[in-house]
């Protein structure tokens, strides 16, 4: 036998294998669906019972951010105000550790 033969061979076991294989998987699908059925009826289930079988997909959430507790407003002038979020502005930066902290106030 040459192994183009061989190859044909195997190429047709293989085939009859695949079928048999889907066979087999259908015959156990039927099977599995009569026997739930049975105990769906046994133990009397309606359909609302069985969706909660089904896992759910979890609800997407937004995430909300935080806004911050104080804003930081300049000493001396009242429209420059930085709202905690992002990058400091130079004239805080520029200000010392007691001034930024006298700069507070309440959000809002």
């Amino acid at each position: 036998m040459s192994i183009l033969q061989e190859l044909e061979a195997a190429k047709k076991a293989k085939e009859a294998a695949d079928k048999r294989v889907e066979e087999l998987l259908k015959k156990a699908k039927d099977e599995g669906l009569a026997e739930i059925r049975r105990i769906v009826e046994d133990l009397g289930l309606t359909a609302k019972d069985l969706l909660k079988l089904v896992p759910s997909e979890p609800q997407k959430t937004r995430r909300v951010r935080k806004s911050p507790a104080f804003w930081y407003q300049h000493p001396t002038d009242p429209h420059l105000v930085w709202k905690g979020a992002g990058p400091k502005p130079v004239w805080f930066k520029e200000l010392s550790e007691e001034a930024q902290q006298a700069c507070k106030i309440a959000a809002g």
